[in-house]
């Protein structure tokens, strides 16, 4: 007869993501899960069965999580430059200062990305997923007429997700809120 899990998987998937949000993949032991979970090692063995299984489905998560996210914040009833500019300007107070560790999403294109495929995939389809909730916001700003007809609002998509990765790590490893902010204003011109 199988046993029970001991766990709320819910919840240990969410602290688990923190913790490699916190210290990354590589420098996160199996130890320090079953620390910072208060999961016993073959709890976690026998549901996930490894490391990367767990960070991998954590990523999962992280990334539903986020998308929905963005869908909610990105809201048509308001003019698109504000809604960008709040969202843009929110990431960056979010991640300038205060310790913070970051998106984990971006982290973990940085560090497992370059040669771990499994991570790579997800994060080619999480930035699809999210290039795809702004160009559904840009084609409706475009169709209100806040955005040129003329403007490509699947480049534009692209370059704000670019943009969005480039401030996450910006602002992380410099912190100089001024010029980040400086940079939303720049970008938002694209718009025009």
């Amino acid at each position: 007869m199988p046993r029970t899990k001991e766990f709320d998987e819910a919840e240990v998937l969410d602290r688990a993501l923190d913790i490699f949000r916190a210290r990354g993949f590589k420098h996160t032991s199996f130890s320090d899960l079953t620390d910072g979970l208060g999961v016993n090692r073959q709890s976690l063995y026998d549901t996930y069965g490894d490391k990367q299984t767990l960070f991998i489905t954590a990523l999962r998560r992280y990334t539903d999580r986020m998308v929905d996210t963005l869908g909610r914040k990105l809201d048509p009833s308001r003019e698109v430059r504000d809604d960008l500019r709040q969202l843009l300007e929110g990431m960056i107070e979010a991640n300038c200062g205060n310790g913070s560790p970051g998106c984990l999403m971006v982290n973990s294109m940085v560090e497992q990305g370059p040669h771990d495929p499994e991570t790579r995939t997800l994060a080619q389809a999480h930035a699809r997923a999210l290039e795809g909730i702004l160009a559904g916001r840009l084609k409706a700003a475009q169709d209100k007429g806040e955005i040129g007809q003329k403007k490509d609002v699947v480049a534009l998509a692209h370059f704000i997700m670019h943009l969005m990765l480039g401030l996450s790590v910006a602002s992380r490893a410099f912190g100089r809120r001024e010029d980040l902010l400086q940079t939303v204003g720049l970008a938002l011109q694209a718009l025009d």
